[in-house]
């Protein structure tokens, strides 16, 4: 049974949460504040996180950057579920290594979606990773089987999600992709990334990659390609 972190401060929300998770045969573990949910994960094993971010003491954004700082719990796949629903809250949280972000008041049954498809997708990219496979291309090296992205000789930190886009474009250089294809590539048809999400994912690669980030190029009204050498 695989096991969810709730870390929501709001006892009704993360019950309702708990409640609904348990009849589609998750295990839900509730925490209420970060603190405590790292306690937690230092023993604990879970599938997926799914983070308020208005917490009491460290808020949702400084815990996720404490986890993506640790070794052992980064590639732990994060949903934020937040009433914040500025962009910059939206795009804030996908930059710093969050799978997806979905705005309280949600569904319970879209919620079950985007925790499976986010699932789903980490699990597909450690499958990856024991399939060896390893593509180097201008000074990029994208190596599967360690889940490592390197630019020259430095470690770049992408997500899952990041690191699912860069490895389909780099496959494919010089293909263009659209958004909706990139959706249907990495997410399996399922409802966790939009649109929206996909540019902010994009951004977030070409950050990490500084200068070669040049190579992740935009094709003006149509999508996204790997520059072909």
């Amino acid at each position: 049974m695989e096991t969810i972190l709730v870390v929501e401060d709001d006892r009704d929300i993360a019950q309702m949460i708990a409640t609904s998770l348990g009849k589609v045969g998750y295990h839900v573990v509730i925490q209420q504040d970060a603190e405590h949910a790292h306690a937690f994960l230092r023993d604990g094993v879970v599938s997926a996180i799914l983070l308020d971010l208005m917490l009491p003491g460290m808020d949702g954004f400084a815990f996720i950057r404490k986890l993506k700082k640790d070794p052992a719990l980064s590639a732990v796949p994060i949903i934020i579920a937040s009433a914040k629903d500025d962009d910059a809250d939206v795009v804030a949280g996908l930059e710093l290594g969050a799978e997806d972000y979905i705005v309280k008041p949600f569904s319970l049954k879209v919620l079950e979606a985007r925790l499976r498809a986010v699932i789903r997708r980490h699990d597909s990219s450690v499958q990856s990773e024991e399939s060896g496979a390893r593509l180097q291309k201008m000074g990029i090296l994208l190596d599967s089987s360690r889940h490592e992205v390197r630019n020259e000789n430095d470690i770049v930190d992408l997500s899952a999600t990041e690191f699912a886009i860069l490895e389909l474009l780099m496959k494919n250089p010089g293909r263009v992709f659209s958004r909706e294809r990139l959706i249907t590539e990495i997410r399996g048809g399922d409802v966790a990334v939009t649109e929206r999400s996909i540019d902010v994912h994009i951004l977030a690669i070409r950050r990490k990659l500084n200068e070669k980030g040049a190579l992740v190029e935009t094709v003006r009204g149509v999508g996204y390609r790997f520059r072909d050498e």
